[in-house]
């Protein structure tokens, strides 16, 4: 058996945060919990959850003979809230190019190096890519816990954190236990946030959620809707800002998050790009999901077409 402590220098020498890993198993507990979230409609109008649910809850259907899952995290808390002062505002981790690309590279890079020590390892990569329960899977490797407001929290990181995995058919050592719940009694993020989206500790109804109104849902945003916005054009912070944890969290540097391409941009400019622009500026980065004429649109509501 592989120890966990090699395959966690491994990714920390790669440059993610944390690094953490449990066994592969169907996640049987999950099942009624998240067709009880299907079934009250919290998802919207993003049909792709209701599909591939059993590959969801065993990941051995993603990967010929998985023993392993290998949780890694990285951070993109700079500390800095200059992109959230005032509208049009995003979400931190829109601000630089598409992680998505990211850590894909740095984790076919850790299965390469576990090649090299560990002779034929078949495995997969995942991030945001497949239908794989990230936040589960990283809370079974102790790499924190899941908040009120359904992100994974890790002590040191807090919640501005991006997840990734590595299945793979070798046994490595799982790590010894999982972090307990650390928020308490605390329901800052369920009181903060605008629309209440927030039904019960961990369970959001998407419906409600600026980040889901900005980025996935396909009808178009109603100018009844906008106070529902509260400023925010892409995505939304609010719950993860308030929470105590992120403002104890350790700072990164930032300098293997890319370049930023939001910061210092004015509402007049962003709803003045022409499309090609956008896409020059944008392309590269999570902006690109919800596309130009959904983001002009979202920046004329908010600043009532005078930015």
């Amino acid at each position: 058996m592989v120890g966990s402590n090699q395959v966690e220098r491994i990714a920390l020498d790669i440059g993610f945060h944390a690094c953490g890993v449990s066994r592969v198993e169907r996640l049987g507990a999950l099942e009624g919990i998240y067709s009880n979230w299907l079934g009250n409609g919290y998802h919207g109008s993003m049909s792709y959850m209701e599909r591939n649910f059993e590959l969801r809850l065993d990941p051995s259907n993603l990967v010929s003979g998985a023993k392993s899952v290998i949780s890694v995290l990285l951070s993109y808390n700079t500390g800095d809230l200059s992109i959230n002062i005032k509208p049009p505002r995003i979400a931190r981790y829109a601000a630089r190019a598409d992680y998505h690309f990211l850590m894909k590279r740095m984790l076919w890079e850790m299965l390469n190096q576990l090649r090299e020590c560990y002779g034929k390892v078949n495995g997969r990569a995942f991030v945001d890519s497949a239908p794989v329960f990230e936040r589960e899977w990283a809370v079974r490797a102790g790499l924190g816990w899941i908040g009120k407001n359904s992100m994974l929290i890790n002590r040191e990181l807090g919640s501005y954190i991006f997840i990734g995995e590595l299945i793979v058919d070798i046994e490595i050592e799982p790590n010894a236990r999982m972090e307990r719940n650390r928020c308490g009694t605390c329901t800052r993020c369920m009181d903060a946030c605008p629309n209440k989206a927030i039904i019960v500790p961990g369970v959001i109804d998407a419906r409600k959620c600026i980040s889901y109104l900005t980025i996935e849902r396909n009808e178009p945003i109603a100018t009844g809707e906008v106070a529902n916005l509260d400023g925010w054009c892409f995505g939304c912070d609010i719950c993860q800002e308030v929470c105590p944890w992120n403002r104890k969290a350790k700072k990164v540097d930032g300098l293997a998050q890319g370049t930023k391409t939001f910061e210092g941009i004015s509402a007049m400019q962003l709803a003045n790009l022409s499309k090609v622009e956008f896409t020059n500026q944008f392309g590269n980065t999570p902006l690109s999901r919800a596309g130009y004429e959904k983001i002009k649109r979202t920046v004329e509501l908010i600043t009532g077409g005078k930015p």
